[in-house]
């Protein structure tokens, strides 16, 4: 039987601390393609070749001053001076796979509804290659 990750365990580290407060992160890994088409393509059917690649990742969270980890004003900081970090996507969890990159942080963004909790949402742009390996 399949084991499946509870999306509670799986999260982004900043630096190597954890994203603070967070409800929900997502990454996304994107190719482009290159449409390869010459007069020797039976029935001018197209062929595709790899080309580009490119990601961003995303964090949600509850906005909190007292965190133990990277909080909404540390994410700040890294906007406003264009820092490039390191951010894993990760449990944690010794001999798990981890998804790791550059990237600088492209947006930030808190709400504060009336009787809501306050949230922040973070983007970031991937720079270079994302790695895949194992704590």
């Amino acid at each position: 039987m399949a084991s499946y990750v509870n999306g509670t365990d799986l999260r982004f580290y900043k630096d190597g601390v954890a994203i603070g407060e967070a409800t929900s992160c997502t990454m996304d890994l994107s190719l482009e393609t290159r449409e390869t088409l010459t007069k020797d393509n039976v029935g001018s059917w197209v062929r595709n070749e790899a080309g580009r690649r490119s990601g961003t990742m995303q964090a949600e969270g509850l906005v909190s001053y007292d965190t133990t980890n990277e909080s909404v004003e540390d994410l700040f900081t890294t906007f406003d001076n264009g820092d490039v970090v390191i951010i894993r996507f990760t449990t944690g969890d010794a001999a798990t796979p981890y998804w790791e990159a550059s990237a600088i942080c492209t947006g930030l963004s808190i709400a504060a509804a009336v009787e809501e909790n306050s949230t922040y949402s973070a983007s970031f742009a991937i720079n270079g290659a994302v790695t895949l390996g194992t704590v």
